[in-house]
């Protein structure tokens, strides 16, 4: 898998242009300033060395030191995709992410696969730390899925975090050593542009099976916090909706969005 990462004999979609921004409020923001206007082709990714106001999931701030992560976003057009398939895009982004930290980590036999997982809804994890997040945004024109703008941020450098971030890691506290910014950005680009590519092809299979399996709590009795309670439950993946599907003592296999069901790590 790592080796993918320095195949230079191809044009990738996700990576064809990189623009590179010193200082900016989020690239969030500033792909839906500038992206939006359609000036943009398809692939386009703006990494930021330092983000005032990184935006994750469910309005949630995304600090992160200056200089020592990745905090990018790919702007995407997938018009291939129908409107109730969108969920698709988030999964094949979702995965990439998932392929590069595996990239980095397995040549140093630091962790399994069994050890990195996406945390429902757009969360990497490893064990039960997040190193990465994922807030995508998207734009519909009618029947067509028009634009998406993917912000990912990934801890890479940074050693010390706010006391308010949960269980932060990087992975610098696992390798124990610093990882060259501009090749983890490079690699990141071809791990998401080939999901990309096995998306827009519509290979079978993919990605939905992978993203099951690979969501944190698979198939494993443990405890969520529903409405205000305790109750024990296990995934049994995610709806056409990216509704998240728990399975319960009694065997009823309910659907929840985002806010209505909370891991207990």
């Amino acid at each position: 898998m790592y080796n993918y990462c320095v195949q230079r004999n191809f044009k990738p979609v996700i990576g064809n242009r990189i623009i590179e921004l010193d200082t900016v409020d989020s690239t969030n923001n500033y792909a839906n300033r500038i992206f939006g206007s359609g000036a943009f082709e398809d692939g386009v990714v703006i990494n930021a060395r330092q983000q005032l106001a990184g935006r994750g999931q469910q309005d949630h701030g995304w600090t992160g030191e200056a200089g020592k992560n990745l905090t990018l976003t790919v702007c995407l057009r997938p018009r291939f995709l129908a409107p109730d398939r969108q969920f698709q895009l988030n999964k094949a982004i979702a995965l990439g992410v998932l392929d590069f930290i595996r990239s980095y980590m397995l040549p140093a036999h630091l962790i399994s696969h069994a050890g990195t997982h996406i945390k429902w809804p757009n969360d990497i994890y490893l064990g039960y730390r997040k190193i990465g997040g994922i807030l995508i945004e998207n734009k519909i024109m009618g029947p067509i899925l028009e634009s998406s703008i993917a912000g990912i941020g990934v801890n890479i450098n940074q050693t010390t975090f706010p006391p308010d971030i949960p269980n932060p890691v990087s992975l610098v506290q696992l390798l124990g050593h610093e990882t060259d910014l501009k090749d983890a950005l490079f690699c990141l680009c071809r791990f998401l542009d080939r999901r990309y590519s096995e998306l827009r092809k519509g290979e079978p299979g993919k990605p939905d099976p992978e993203f099951d399996e690979n969501l944190m709590g698979f198939d494993q009795w443990r405890n969520f916090m529903i409405d205000g309670f305790q109750t024990e439950g296990r995934i049994r993946g995610v709806d056409s909706f990216g509704r998240l599907l728990i399975e319960f003592l009694t065997g009823e296999i309910r659907p929840f969005s985002h806010r209505e069901v909370e891991y207990i790590l």
